[in-house]
């Protein structure tokens, strides 16, 4: 007996069966990797300290010197003021927004692929992105704005074929939100949404009258929220001090993007760009023949000669040492580039505007790993775009073929790799944290770790600070390890929280020095910590050297750690405050 829901019970079992074991592969990677999000002294303290301040009633800019835009520490000083100021509660809110991304994520991928496609493309995100060394979890990163230009890009995306201009207007507030985390992220969403609709209305005056209606929308939600900051906290902090308009970016910073980019080696990361993405292509290759190459002998002889030149080529680039490191997801930024460039020459059609419009996102925002991207969250949150691009690209390569079989035997071999591949990320990735060695801090309710001596010393130094210093009394942590104001219970009564290179310049350290000598804070904690991705080298030493002398002729010092160049210096206040 045969009949069309036969097999339908069956299916709902494997349904069931695979997203019990996605869950469960989930929930063993968040308790494998617990606490080895982030870096210890690395940006993780940071990400509690400016929300601290503000859950607390200090303003942005004015009472913290901030340079990013303002909506991202104020939803997570919302999370801090309701359940508490803790790295639990960051932990809380980086899951439970983590969530929401995926979901944006999966909208997103849905204008080109079907529930199962985008489904399987949103769960390889998981241990892809969400999972990626970095802090995504913990830290602000670029959660929020991913989020927000994932959301703006799908509306514009969809506007061609509503032709809603309250539609329109929705994702330029997003793209005006995007920007409200990061400045730059709002720019590229700006730019992408509108080039995928210029390009999907191949320049008519009502796609330029559309493109206009975002950016307008996007501009005033933007500025209206920065004017107000400007109002309440100054043209200084906010403009100048806060780099909100990307203007005075300090050289050390600028040297820092330029240093991490991978230009500064070009001709080995290229070659790493350039193998990750012949790998990937070389992939499909594979699956198209296994699949489609039994029923069509042109279409098997074409993909043979197709492999063999990749495959040739990818020999060449492995002896050009493109396949050392970690090279997996390098490849992205050129699926991107091609995303764009068969967008633009299809100039149709809502799939030509979800190509140029999420593969120039993609590719813009990996500016800060655009050669040689390796496994850093400076370039996990571009991947969801390139996730989007890569579904696209898959579905312009299904409607080449017009004949139904292959396309069908195609989708079902892509869909399998794509199963194997989201096993191999999570097996990656539990290796990965299986095989890290760090060890939780105490006082972080098992949330941040680092490597055992480190993690001693953190939790010395702490014990220290409590056992010196009076409640309430101030502690600064130069050039940066806000950790321990965490763990002592002391605040940063300073404006900056932070003191690396481009943060504590020649320029400023007048008034770095302004600010501790009106705090006087009754400790001081100095880590030797090495900053040559900026240009100079340790704190005290190479840049901030008045300061340094400042707080030895002003304080009394007590090491922590021996040694000539002690790892970390704990400075006391001569007259207790």
């Amino acid at each position: 007996m045969s009949g069309p829901g036969v097999g339908r019970p069956a299916g709902r079992r494997l349904a069931f069966a695979g997203a019990g074991a996605l869950a469960a592969a989930t929930a063993a990677l968040w308790i494998v990797s617990r606490g080895k999000w982030s870096d210890a002294l690395i940006d993780s303290g940071r990400e509690w300290i400016v929300p601290d301040a503000l859950s607390r009633g200090e303003l942005l800019y004015r009472d913290v010197v901030y340079w990013f835009g303002p909506l991202t520490p104020y939803l997570h000083a919302a999370w801090l003021r309701v359940f508490g100021s803790s790295f639990s509660t960051l932990v809380i809110a980086g899951t439970l927004e983590s969530a929401a991304m995926l979901v944006a994520l999966f909208a997103a991928l849905r204008l080109v692929a079907s529930r199962l496609e985008a489904a399987l493309w949103t769960l390889l995100a998981i241990p892809l992105v969400v999972f990626m060394l970095g802090g995504l979890l913990v830290g602000m990163a670029y959660r929020h704005a991913a989020t927000f230009a994932l959301l703006a890009l799908t509306l514009a995306c969809r506007s061609r074929i509503s032709h809603r201009r309250s539609t329109l207007a929705l994702a330029g507030v997003l793209c005006g939100m995007t920007g409200l985390c990061r400045t730059e992220w709002g720019i590229a969403a700006i730019s992408a949404a509108g080039l995928g609709i210029l390009v999907s209305g191949r320049l008519r005056a009502r796609a330029w009258r559309d493109a206009l209606l975002l950016a307008g929308t996007a501009l005033l939600t933007f500025g209206l929220v920065i004017a107000g900051f400007v109002s309440a906290a100054g043209f200084r902090p906010v403009i100048q001090e806060g780099h909100l308009l990307l203007t005075g970016v300090p050289a050390e910073t600028r040297r820092f993007v330029l240093a991490f980019s991978g230009i500064g080696n070009w001709r080995a990361s290229l070659a790493n760009v350039l193998y990750s993405a012949g790998l990937w292509l070389s992939v499909f290759l594979l699956v198209r023949l296994l699949t489609v190459g039994r029923t069509d002998r042109g279409r098997l002889t074409a993909d043979l000669k197709s492999l063999a030149v990749v495959l040739s080529l990818l020999g060449i680039l492995a002896l050009l040492d493109g396949a050392s490191g970690a090279i997996l997801w390098s490849g992205a930024p050129v699926l991107c580039a091609l995303a764009v460039f068969l967008g633009v020459r299809r100039t149709r059609g809502r799939t030509s505007a979800v190509l140029v419009s999420f593969g120039s996102m993609g590719l813009v925002m990996s500016y800060r790993r655009i050669l040689h991207s390796g496994d850093s969250w400076y370039f996990g949150a571009p991947l969801l775009f390139a996730c989007v691009s890569g579904a696209a690209l898959v579905r312009l390569a299904l409607a080449s073929d017009r004949r139904r079989a292959p396309r069908v035997l195609l989708r079902k071999g892509l869909e399998l790799a794509l199963g194997i591949m989201i096993f191999l990320a999570f097996a990656m990735r539990l290796f990965q944290y299986g095989n890290d060695s760090r060890v939780a801090i105490a006082g972080t309710d098992g949330f941040l770790s680092a490597r055992p001596e480190l993690a001693s010393s953190i939790e010395k130094v702490a014990a220290a600070v409590r056992h010196e210093t009076r409640d309430g009394s101030g502690l600064v942590v130069f050039p940066e390890g806000e950790i321990l104001n965490y763990l002592s219970g002391r605040p940063n009564p300073c404006r900056h929280k932070m003191s690396l290179p481009g943060y504590l310049t020649r320029d400023n350290e007048g008034e770095f020095l302004d600010e501790l000598n009106r705090a006087r804070p009754a400790a001081i904690v100095v880590w030797r910590r090495l900053t040559v991705e900026y240009g100079p080298a340790f704190f005290g030493e190479d840049y901030g050297e008045n300061i340094r002398a400042w707080i030895e002729a002003n304080y009394q010092l007590r090491t922590t750690s021996g040694g000539h160049h002690p790892e970390v210096s704990l400075y006391l206040a001569r007259t207790p405050r």
